[in-house]
């Protein structure tokens, strides 16, 4: 999970720091990520996500959340300055170049 706390070293779950309230949503989520995995230096590629997920997407951060793109001959979408991909597979997928020479990772968000 792409917004994992680390507990482990409070005794008393009461004096951990509480998560960010970003993190509570999964736009927070899949921003987190994507920070994370630019800051470790790594290339988004493309994200797939599948139906939930994107309703999800546009609940969170309305119609402007997930764009098509704006050339018409071109059957793409877009969050931010990422591509987008339909898949049936659960949760958010986000592939990526840069954590594993010559090859494509990736990470998942749900």
């Amino acid at each position: 999970m792409s917004a994992a706390h680390d507990y482990s070293r409070y005794a008393d779950l009461a004096d951990a720091p509480a998560p960010d309230a970003d993190v509570t949503t999964l736009t927070g989520r899949l921003d987190a990520k994507l920070t994370e995995l630019a800051s470790a230096g790594c290339r988004v590629q493309w994200i797939e996500v599948s139906e939930p997920e994107m309703i999800a997407l546009f609940v969170e951060g309305g119609d402007e959340a997930i764009q098509l793109d704006p050339d018409p001959a071109v059957d793409k979408a877009w969050y931010g300055d990422f591509e987008v991909r339909p898949t049936i597979k659960s949760c958010i997928w986000i592939y990526v170049e840069g954590e594993v020479e010559a090859q494509i990772s990736a990470h998942i968000v749900s």
